[in-house]
């Protein structure tokens, strides 16, 4: 990257001008500083180059876990048995966590995401979104903080009691000590995201509303939550119809639809972003683009816990913008959104000669409805004026069979075989976030030996955890196998 009193350069082979494009231009030097980009200057091409300048990717859902759930003994299993045992890692340093993932996503080139912080007691939360905040800030990206909201169910689809009646005593007593603690009022929910976007905003840290899913909060949060993004424009974002189980209880639950259920409360709009949709019908995805609703596809995750696959098709035919999240579980749980997308792609591609999702859609949808999800403006477009966020990638380890390189096209390459490994710098809002395949704001090995010390700490009390926990999974999956959910 070459620098001067007038800002920064990127020089790049070839240049995908935005995310919707469907070819490359030739060789440029994109000139920017910190109020956007200043200028593209083309220059003529050199021999034997191989770097491509694109807008970055979004994150559209994901929970920053700086440690990948298998590291403590959270395995792969359907989702209603995985979040308990999510549950278990003991609390670490929330800035060690948040930055350690935040440095994940950006050697991914990944340069928005939705953060879905944990549920938390509300004085925790304020102290842990300044951790978040800091992190985010340190490492460079642009992150918009959910704020979990929930005031009920917290250990199923429905009252806690029957699910605590399928345990022993002994293990009922540890599962009510360990997560059944007081919930806070509506309103006290409500006041602490204000008072952290009062403490933690910045042009690169938005706030938003994040009630939790509509299992577990009731009517009357759901209106609340709606009432006050009416009022200040602040965006909302929830899991929605995640897994077959959650299907079968929305429509006991809401006979009218769950879908239906949302607009009645006030929260269908284009401010709200839904993620998953893996059990969405034709009729819910129409009602959803209605609303300009987004939905965020999570395929490695839905894939991973057992939860399905989203049906795309549907979603697009319905006209309902789409984006791709990585739910902090990428198939190789290595936060790679450039092979997620591609694995999005491929699962969705069709059979034969049918028409599947073109990869233009999944690019429009990673770089730029993500953004959207995180309420960041202007994303997707290289253009003069247009905001100083690049992804530079050097495509050179994926062209060694390609000879001139006269018969594969580049943007083919990009679709077909560009990983994170490829991702060279990263520059958020004119900073430059990630150089020769490094952090720069952060000593990422460091963060990471720290936060690997802290688990350390715990292992034993969480393993010692862990027999009541398979017990307790065990009865989870009987309640759901039997229909109580």
């Amino acid at each position: 990257m070459a620098s001067s009193k007038a800002g920064s350069a990127l020089r790049a082979d070839w240049l995908l001008p935005s995310a919707r494009a469907t070819a490359v231009d030739g060789a440029v030097d994109v000139h920017f500083d910190t109020s956007g980009i200043t200028g593209i200057e083309r220059r003529a091409a050199g021999a034997g180059g191989a770097m491509l300048l694109m807008p970055p990717l979004a994150n559209a859902h994901d929970h920053g876990r700086g440690v990948k759930t298998l590291a403590y003994g959270a395995q792969d299993a359907p989702v209603e048995a995985w979040v308990p045992a999510t549950y278990t890692l003991a609390p670490l340093d929330p800035y060690l966590v948040a930055a350690t993932a935040f440095a994940r996503m950006a050697r991914s080139g990944i340069g928005c995401a939705v953060h879905c912080h944990l549920s938390r007691d509300p004085r925790t939360l304020v102290r842990e979104a300044e951790a978040v905040s800091r992190a985010a800030r340190d490492v460079g990206l642009r992150i918009a903080f959910v704020v979990p909201l929930r005031d009920r169910h917290r250990l199923g689809y429905g009252p806690d009691e029957p699910i605590l009646q399928r345990l022993g005593a002994v293990d009922a007593d540890a599962i009510r000590a360990r997560w059944l603690r007081p919930l806070a009022s509506i309103e006290e929910q409500v006041a602490v995201v204000d008072e952290i976007a009062a403490t933690c905003e910045s042009p690169t840290f938005q706030v938003q509303y994040g009630p939790v899913g509509v299992e577990w909060c009731s009517d009357a949060l759901l209106a609340r939550v709606a009432q006050a993004s009416r009022a200040n424009g602040r965006r909302v974002h929830m899991h929605l119809l995640e897994s077959r189980y959650q299907r079968a209880w929305a429509d006991r639950t809401y006979p009218g639809g769950i879908v239906h259920h949302l607009e009645r409360v006030g929260l269908s709009s284009p401010r709200l972003t839904v993620a998953h949709g893996t059990w969405l019908r034709p009729d819910e995805c129409r009602q959803l683009a209605d609303q300009g609703v987004v939905v965020s596809i999570n395929t490695s995750s839905n894939l991973r816990l057992r939860s399905g696959i989203a049906p795309l098709r549907h979603i697009r035919e319905a006209g309902l913008k789409f984006a791709v999240g990585l739910d902090a579980l990428a198939i190789d749980d290595d936060d790679d959104l450039l092979r997620e997308m591609r694995l999005l792609r491929l699962l969705h591609g069709g059979t034969g000669f049918e028409a599947g999702v073109p990869r233009e859609a999944v690019l429009e949808a990673a770089c730029c409805h993500g953004a959207v999800a995180a309420g960041s403006a202007g994303a997707g477009e290289i253009a003069p004026g247009s905001p100083a966020d690049l992804l530079l990638l050097d495509l050179k380890d994926t062209m060694g069979d390609h000879g001139r390189g006269t018969l594969t096209d580049v943007t083919t390459l990009l679709h077909a075989r560009a990983t994170r490994s490829c991702v060279h710098t990263l520059v958020v809002a004119g900073r430059t976030v990630v150089e020769a395949g490094r952090v720069t704001g952060i000593d990422e090995a460091a963060l990471q030996a720290a936060l690997t010390a802290q688990l350390a700490t715990h292992e034993p009390a969480m393993a010692a955890f862990l027999p009541t926990l398979r017990r307790y999974q065990a009865a989870l999956e009987g309640f759901y196998e039997e229909g109580n959910d």
